[in-house]
């Protein structure tokens, strides 16, 4: 008798823990530093770039399904955007701005419920430059640039505890190279950011 009840208790145990393991978080929020890596695009004659930068991602993720769920972000950081057209009358200009990401993604990770997960993602969003000071050129004032974004990332989550883990990845932008609002700055051609994080990721 007292076997069949302790295993009928390690039964109903099992179950449990089996539901629990199925079920697990389904809400994650993510702080996350970042570095900006904008690639260099050429066209009508000018050159754009930007130098390398640092900033803040934040992110919050809700999981359906153990292994699929979908993503927010906004990301902030501050470089400068650079113009050359050498031999014309805007020489080389740089433009300090606050640039803004925000974006929404479908994720997939796999081993849920893993000390290791690893994880990958697609999605679409915004991206705003804002210049730091207004500037002109040719008599055409600068204004903010508003561009659609492409968005897709690959990362792990490292388990630290069961409610908080290291998340590490890339995140890679393609998207309108910025010209402020001003044809005498667009290059016309697409640009890709390259954006490696770290963070700490709450799970609820």
């Amino acid at each position: 008798m007292k076997n069949r009840l302790f295993v009928g208790v390690l039964s109903l145990g099992l179950l449990a823990g089996a539901s629990y393991a199925q079920e697990g978080y389904k809400n994650e929020a993510t702080v996350s530093a970042l570095g900006s890596f904008q690639q260099t695009t050429n066209g009508n004659g000018i050159q754009q770039s930007a130098n390398n930068a640092a900033g803040v991602l934040f992110s919050y993720r809700y999981f359906f399904t153990n292994h699929q769920g979908v993503e927010l972000n906004y990301g902030f950081s501050r470089f400068d955007q650079q113009f050359s057209s050498p031999g014309t009358s805007l020489g080389t200009l740089a433009v300090p701005a606050n640039t803004n990401e925000a974006t929404a993604s479908y994720i997939y990770k796999f081993g849920s419920r893993h000390r290791f997960t690893p994880f990958v993602s697609a999605g679409t969003g915004a991206f705003l430059f804002v210049p730091q000071n207004s500037f002109s050129v040719n008599n055409v004032s600068s204004s903010r640039f508003a561009t659609p974004d492409f968005v897709y990332s690959a990362g792990a989550d490292i388990a630290v505890s069961r409610r908080v883990s290291l998340r590490l990845g890339y995140r890679g932008h393609v998207f309108q190279a910025p010209d402020f609002g001003i044809a005498g700055l667009s290059t016309g051609s697409v640009a890709h950011l390259a954006e490696p994080f770290g963070g700490l990721s709450f799970h609820f």
